[in-house]
């Protein structure tokens, strides 16, 4: 069996604690090199999975005897098109850490990449792989009519003005394009993309702390009726780094019941709240990890997704740029104009 050729650029927490374990369990992933700014991590990470190194893209390319198949790239927000522009010019395919793009400009820049090298352009979506977020989206079929959805994302984040993810210029946003991302990202799987966003934030809610990143952030989010319906679906999202709890779940109702998710538990309730079915899976997700880079390869392998974009993907975008546009604005904005952007 043909092993994919891959390299990691970008050695953070996401790369050491997920990616670099997942591909050295998978059996169709080779780890040929890896990639960061830190001189000192980049030595210690090449010289523990026994792989050639360097400090930028270009020196690691010129190093290895074989051109890898793709590229896996977790750094900061403003450096992915850069990054991008060079492996797709050498006709590397990439797989990327969330966002798909901090902007629609990137974002259109990135789908002509794709396209003129005719390469794959993927996004890490871990949760799209978890057995008890697939079966949300297996429930929400036997509650009927759904009219109303709630989502929340909080942590309590202690520092945060220290680091790239406390500069705008640097992350493109805060704690909606991070920890919001993933959320906006099931919302679309589950529900599709909304008709209208309206999204309010605040940020320095840290005292003694200053950034230019919303800390949290309050979006509202409809569907428009569908014909032969009656009223409309309304939404929710609420997304902090300063919530004293840490709390991930989602809701939606229906007209013959319920189902809840929480990170471990997804649930269906009949109309008084009463449990009809319920999963549970507890510790960490390394087999959806493993799953969602094997697909990954997989697509690369059978020369699939080459040249294209997911269209899920220019929909996460647009209703990002529409939330913070909406912010900006303090207008309630249509994401499907941004969409139709993106494609056009």
């Amino acid at each position: 069996m043909r092993q994919l050729n891959i390299i990691v650029i970008g050695l953070g927490h996401q790369s050491l604690e997920d990616h670099l374990p997942a591909i050295k369990e998978s059996g169709l992933i080779n780890l040929v090199g890896v990639v960061d700014v830190d001189k000192g991590k980049v030595e210690q990470i090449a010289k523990e999975h026994k792989v050639p190194h360097a400090i930028s893209v270009k020196k690691l390319l010129n190093t290895l005897d074989v051109k890898p198949d793709a590229a896996l790239i977790a750094v900061p927000h403003k450096d992915y098109l850069a990054i991008i522009e060079e492996l797709a010019n050498s006709g590397i395919n990439i797989i990327k850490e969330k966002p798909f793009a901090a902007t629609i400009e990137e974002a259109k820049a990135m789908i002509k990449l794709a396209k003129n090298n005719n390469i794959s352009l993927q996004v890490t979506l871990q949760r799209r792989f978890n057995p008890i977020f697939i079966s949300f989206n297996q429930l929400i079929k036997r509650i009927g009519k759904i009219y109303s959805i709630e989502a929340r994302y909080t942590l309590n984040i202690a520092q945060l003005d220290n680091g790239w993810r406390a500069r705008k210029n640097l992350s493109g946003g805060g704690a909606l394009i991070d920890l919001g991302y993933h959320y906006i990202d099931l919302i679309i799987w589950y529900f599709g993309l909304p008709d209208s966003v309206t999204c309010r934030m605040s940020t320095n809610n840290r005292e003694g702390q200053v950034y230019d990143v919303e800390d949290t952030a309050f979006v509202n989010f409809t569907y428009k009726e569908k014909e032969g319906d009656n009223g409309r679906i309304l939404g929710d999202l609420i997304v902090s780094r300063v919530y004293p709890e840490k709390e991930e779940s989602m809701i939606a109702y229906g007209s013959k019941g319920s189902v809840f998710i929480q990170r471990g538990k997804v649930c269906r309730r009949d109309l008084d709240g009463n449990e009809i079915e319920s999963l549970q899976r507890v510790g960490s997700w390394p087999s959806a990890i493993i799953d969602q880079l094997e697909e990954f390869a997989n697509n690369i392998l059978e020369g699939k997704k080459r040249g294209v974009i997911d269209p899920q993907h220019l929909e996460q975008v647009s209703f990002l740029e529409a939330a913070y546009e909406s912010d900006r604005t303090r207008l309630t904005i249509d994401p499907h104009v941004y969409k139709k952007n993106l494609q056009s």
